[in-house]
């Protein structure tokens, strides 16, 4: 008789779940990636208006020219709080799959753990019963003779 474990099902589950939980992770983690490199782009871009603008005030710069760069750079400012608040529930929603993540990953070990014992234990009493077996058969042999 080979080993049955009665929660093969449940583990399986627990498995299903744990890889669901990390492809969401994935999903988070892929997500805040690409918003702090889109900050990191807006801030490269602001530095180098920056620049622009003050080799353009050295050189001289109409008036429209000025207002254009100053409301450029408000706009540019704006948008980089927006994405550093998207990154602040960006991360805020990483830490939460994470947790829930590790949660699906502990359970899953537990079953896991619970099953291995289980199979020790089963093949410990086989071992057993084989020893047993061939006691008898010994002494049954023995006592013919």
């Amino acid at each position: 008789m080979s080993f049955r474990f009665p929660l093969a099902t449940v583990l399986r589950y627990r498995e299903e779940l744990e890889k669901r939980e990390q492809r969401l992770l994935e999903q988070r983690r892929e997500a805040l990636a690409l918003l702090q490199k889109e900050l990191e782009r807006l801030r490269q871009a602001r530095r180098q208006l920056i620049a622009e603008r003050t080799a353009s005030l050295q050189s001289g710069l109409l008036g429209d020219d000025l207002h254009y760069g100053e409301f450029y750079q408000q706009l540019s400012e704006r948008y980089e709080e927006e994405i550093q608040q998207k990154i602040t529930v960006a991360h805020a929603e990483y830490s939460y799959q994470m947790n829930v993540f590790l949660t699906a990953r502990q359970k899953r070990e537990i079953l896991e753990k619970v099953r291995d014992a289980r199979k020790t234990y089963y093949v410990e009493q086989q071992t057993r019963r084989e020893q047993q077996n061939i006691d008898e058969m010994f002494s049954s042999r023995i006592s013919k003779k």
